[in-house]
């Protein structure tokens, strides 16, 4: 075991669709079923903020399986407490999430990018304004996201690996969360 700390894990795909197999409230009663302590949710999403000491391989596997004990198979991203933080500091488009924050957004990567990403990205010639840094992709969707073709299937052909993504506004809402 590691030290306790606090967890936000990102569900990829969870909305509508999915909620009829499994609800938040589901969620939180199976990730607490699962052992994990203070468990609560953020918006209907798929963002759970909780506490564990459990290394973060075992955190991931468990809660893969609480999300396959629901039918489905959404992929889960983690990032500790402390790393959102870190995230919100290191956003190259401050002035844009201020002014749009709903059109800033961070792709959540499941892993570090693959070899190759950095020409992958140069390929992309749409108007969105993108800033891979670790395992964390800024995007500013300077002409919104409805209509981009930077879309979350592209991200992981350019990246190589599996992420999600959450607005600015989102972003401040698990910082929030996890600070409380």
């Amino acid at each position: 075991m590691t030290e306790r700390r606090t967890w936000v894990a990102l569900l990829r795909g969870i909305g509508g669709a999915t909620h009829a197999r499994m609800s938040m409230a589901d969620l939180r009663h199976a990730a607490t079923a699962a052992g994990f302590e203070e468990v609560r949710t953020v918006l209907a999403t798929g963002n759970l903020v909780f506490a564990s000491a459990r290394p973060e391989a075992a955190i991931r596997s468990a809660l893969e399986a609480v999300v396959a004990d629901h039918g489905l198979t959404n992929a889960v991203i983690l990032r500790d407490g402390a790393a959102l933080g870190a995230i919100a500091g290191a956003n190259p488009f401050a002035e844009a999430a201020r002014l749009r924050p709903a059109h800033v957004l961070v792709h959540f990567l499941a892993e570090l990018p693959a070899a190759g990403h950095e020409a992958r990205l140069a390929g992309y010639a749409g108007p969105e304004a993108v800033v891979p840094s670790g395992r964390e992709v800024f995007i500013d969707y300077v002409e919104g996201i409805g209509r981009s073709k930077l879309t979350a299937p592209r991200l992981e052909r350019i990246f190589g690996v599996t992420g999600t993504a959450r607005n600015w506004s989102t972003l401040g809402r698990l910082i929030a969360a996890v600070e409380s």
